[in-house]
């Protein structure tokens, strides 16, 4: 695993200093960019810190980060609960937006387009059992409804064209 995420480390580097917008513009014109060292600076050197810090902490075993958690707290404890994010998160999802969105759509689902739809189907089924003696699969018969039909639209056209 260290050597494809070396691997997207280094992209990740390279991929800041490509002047994308000598290649990619609206209008076809270069794109002026600026790069502002000082807005890039502390957040590099928090970084830093952070990976010196815990170089220093767990580059052996001692006993300096449990005594630094216990000084710290309800804080140590906050932080190894990642901020309490999931349990938020969860709350929000489950108490919130399932039982105010979820099952609301749910219901509708079930009774208003399930319905709509099952009564569809049933309509389906009362007009194919109605109809079912014409479809009887003798080509004599089609050929009479057929005739029978085109008779009709004749004498229709007549007596329209004439009146």
């Amino acid at each position: 695993m260290l050597f494809p995420l070396a691997v997207l480390g280094l992209l990740a580097i390279s991929s800041g200093w490509i002047p994308f917008g000598e290649f990619v513009s609206t209008d076809g014109k270069v794109l002026a960019t600026e790069t502002h060292l000082d807005f890039s600076i502390l957040p590099v050197a928090l970084s830093l810190g952070g990976i010196v810090i815990a170089f220093v902490f767990y580059k052996s075993t001692t006993a300096y980060p449990d005594r630094i958690a216990n000084r710290l707290g309800s804080f140590t404890h906050t932080v190894k609960n990642k901020f309490y994010i999931d349990e938020i998160y969860l709350f929000v999802t489950k108490k919130i937006v399932f039982n105010l969105v979820g099952r609301p759509a749910a219901w509708i689902d079930r009774n208003i387009v399930d319905g709509m739809m099952n009564t569809f189907g049933a309509a389906a089924q009362v007009f194919s059992f109605s109809i079912s003696g014409i479809q009887s699969g003798r080509v004599q018969n089609y050929a009479a409804y057929f005739l029978t039909g085109i008779i009709g639209l004749a004498l229709l056209f007549i007596y329209v064209w004439i009146h």
